[in-house]
């Protein structure tokens, strides 16, 4: 008898887990609710896996509690946006950002919410694109809506999520942020912009406000999608390469794909034009205070607003690339600098 109740619990959750995988919609026979997938109320410190049903569709994330969170004190929440591509998703995130080590030194909470499945099939025609769908579906590889290219609402989930977690734990409100690298970075500058009414700063890894998604070719007239103007000003500090090829710094197009007569090309907006947005609508000082390293290899560029603080900080890394700050190897490290920021930084 034992051993059947067993096997029953792991089909259920063997069918949960997949239709948390595959943003399968919740219809109103499926005996799953918010409260039977995630007991808040008895929550401790510690790591947890979590699915909330947001939009009609059951998502999930990754939560760490510090050792050190009393349900009397309101303590900060960061989250964590998982970048895009093959293995990426919350659990691959945990290790690389180490979050969870600042977390428990400093006291907040981190979140690593998982993006939708990565499916190639739905860009480009090709039997490939359908093998690399299921790769990326056996590795569990996750992507973001970040340019707002299909109707898989992130912002929602994530809005929806912010509330849950308010509701069940004792966050502060003035101090939610989020941060992210790569895809999760140009989500994080979306979130930025529309859900600034509840975040209180935002740092974006190797991230642009916008461009095109897997066009077809570089001549593709369609107009690049840049992030909307944001409810109220918002700090930012954000982190490039300047040898970055996956975004590059400049800008551009980028093949992505090629396989015979089919291409898929990606265009991003240059790192210029995406601070200078937040500069702009900041209403920052436009003339920046610059600091260097001693090697001159990391330059700072901060762009002050003395009313509100909503500063807008650049850290341009001359020899970097597409990845995570981290000191070693690296003479910085971005998550350092970017608790200082936060820290510096409450919801006005």
């Amino acid at each position: 008898m034992k051993k059947i109740q067993v096997m029953k619990f792991t089909i259920i959750t063997v069918i949960i887990i997949f239709i948390n995988l595959s943003n399968f919609p919740v219809s109103a026979g499926l005996i799953i609710n918010e409260r039977d997938l995630n007991p808040q109320s008895s929550i401790l410190p510690g790591d947890y896996l979590r699915f909330i049903i947001s939009n009609d569709n059951i998502r999930s994330y990754r939560i760490h509690i510090p050792p050190s969170y009393d349900r009397q004190k309101a303590i900060p929440m960061v989250f964590v946006l998982h970048g895009s591509g093959l293995t990426a998703n919350s659990k691959t995130a945990k290790p690389y950002s180490d979050m969870d080590e600042k977390a428990d030194e400093e006291g907040f909470i981190v979140v690593y919410p998982n993006g939708e499945i990565l499916r190639f099939s739905q860009y480009i025609n090709h039997p490939i694109a359908l093998l690399w769908d299921l790769y990326s579906l056996a590795f569990i590889s996750r992507e973001w809506n970040r340019w707002d290219d299909n109707n898989i609402d992130d912002v929602g989930f994530i809005r929806n999520l912010i509330n849950h977690l308010k509701s069940n734990l004792n966050i502060n409100s003035s101090r939610i942020y989020i941060m992210g690298i790569s895809g999760g970075a140009m989500m994080t500058y979306r979130l930025g912009a529309e859900l600034s009414d509840q975040i209180a700063a935002i740092s974006p890894i190797a991230g642009t406000i916008g461009g095109i998604g897997y066009a077809s070719s570089p001549e593709d007239t369609i107009s690049p999608y840049i992030i909307p103007e944001p409810i109220k000003p918002l700090p930012v500090i954000a982190f490039n390469g300047l040898k970055d090829e996956a975004v590059p710094y400049n800008g551009g197009w980028k093949n992505v794909f090629k396989l015979g007569l089919e291409e898929l090309w990606v265009y991003t907006i240059s790192v210029n034009e995406s601070i200078s947005f937040w500069i702009e609508y900041n209403k920052c000082n436009p003339i920046p205070q610059i600091y260097k390293s001693k090697d001159e290899k990391i330059i700072t560029r901060v762009y002050t607003n003395d009313i509100d603080k909503s500063d807008v900080v650049l850290v341009t890394y001359i020899d970097g690339g597409h990845e995570w700050f981290k000191s070693p190897p690296h003479e910085i490290s971005a998550i350092d600098i970017m608790w200082e920021f936060f820290k510096e930084h409450p919801q006005n």
